[in-house]
């Protein structure tokens, strides 16, 4: 399954030669494109949370629309799943977003690729099974992660020379950003693929013709919660070897959505690993102008780290949600929802109530 086509709306003239008079009225303007989309993160626990913002997540999504969602990783706690048919495909995504008939394209993180239930992202070989599982037998066909790092643009239809929308690029940080390095296996050894996975990237940020770009991982760039910010996370200093720091992450990204040689810098990153829902603002050392969202608000929740750290529009911790995004040619909107007694708020009129809003322009 793919994004779902727009619906075009067609007024037709009625039968015969006969032309309706000319009132002078101006013919009614054709209704905006849009894309919509949600985004949650850190969410395979089968837990009551869980289940609550999935059902929150369909009814928001059956009276606001979303074309798509993204799930942004940690998608099966504690180890990720054993095989394709692993029953945890039914009890962590199939069962909890049963009402939520949508494509969700997921991204790893370092739970879905670990060996233990530590989360340290040495057994990258698991999240394999979470790209075979997007044609699997028995999947419902929403579940959609064609490989470990890929874009997609949106709408899902365009005419002859039209520029889409938006485009958005899923990438893989945990090779960069695990606890413990996968040092057994060269596939993933965090330096070559670091190294591929970029090219790739910078080739897509370069040759994109969308109106924005957005990228979504597990790993933050910068964060409030208790990880905190590639280069230094969980309290590691930039000079300790490996990848716990986070510091090839942060190069990684340093090199490609902050650059402003590619298409200006990204519009947007998104991503989860801390427990909490945050919209940072732009950072000076990374174009001044991409835009930050952690919602990693899918389950389990937890305290800030530094709830100062980074500058901010708006944070919550302690509280399950995830955010709702309306993108047009010239203006993004983003909602983040945060549940009431594990349910969409909704006012008097039974129209959802967003915690926060924002939108820009360009």
């Amino acid at each position: 399954m793919r994004l779902l086509p727009f619906a075009l709306s067609l007024s037709l003239a009625a039968c015969g030669t006969s032309q309706p008079p000319d009132n002078g009225a101006a013919p009614p303007a054709a209704a905006k494109k849009t894309v919509k989309f949600i985004a949650f993160g850190d969410a395979g626990r089968a837990n009551d949370n869980q289940n609550a913002v999935g059902a929150a997540m369909a009814q928001l999504c059956a009276l606001k629309g979303c074309d798509f969602a993204l799930e942004l990783g940690d998608n099966f706690y504690d180890s990720g799943v054993s095989s394709v048919t692993d029953e945890q495909f039914q009890t962590k995504f199939e069962l909890p977003y049963k009402d939520l008939n949508i494509p969700v394209y997921a991204t790893l993180g370092n739970h879905d690729n670990s060996g233990s239930s530590l989360g340290e992202g040495a057994a990258n070989n698991k999240g394999d099974y979470q790209v075979q599982y997007t044609t699997a037998e028995g999947s419902s066909g929403k579940w959609t992660l064609p490989a470990r790092y890929h874009s997609f643009t949106a709408p899902s239809t365009l005419v002859a020379g039209e520029a889409p929308i938006a485009e958005f690029f899923c990438l893989d940080s945990n090779p960069m950003a695990a606890t413990i390095p996968d040092l057994l296996n060269t596939k993933y050894n965090f330096i070559t693929y670091a190294n591929t996975q970029l090219q790739w990237f910078q080739a897509g940020l370069a040759a994109s013709k969308a109106k924005w770009t957005f990228a979504f991982a597990h790993h933050p760039y910068v964060s409030n919660g208790q990880h905190g910010n590639a280069g230094s996370f969980d309290g590691t200093n930039v000079l300790v070897p490996g990848t716990v720091s986070g510091t090839q992450w942060k190069n990684f990204l340093d090199a490609s959505i902050c650059d402003t040689q590619y298409n200006g810098g990204l519009d947007m990153m998104l991503y989860g690993h801390d427990h909490d829902l945050q919209w940072l603002k732009p950072v000076s050392t990374c174009n001044s102008k991409t835009e930050f969202i952690l919602s990693g608000g899918g389950s389990d929740t937890r305290e800030f780290g530094d709830a100062t750290l980074n500058a901010s529009y708006w944070q919550q911790d302690l509280t399950p949600g995830f955010f709702w995004f309306e993108v047009s040619e010239s203006e993004l909107t983003g909602e983040a929802y945060t549940l009431e007694n594990l349910a969409l708020p909704l006012d008097a009129a039974g129209k959802p109530k967003p915690a926060y809003v924002k939108s820009l322009s360009k």
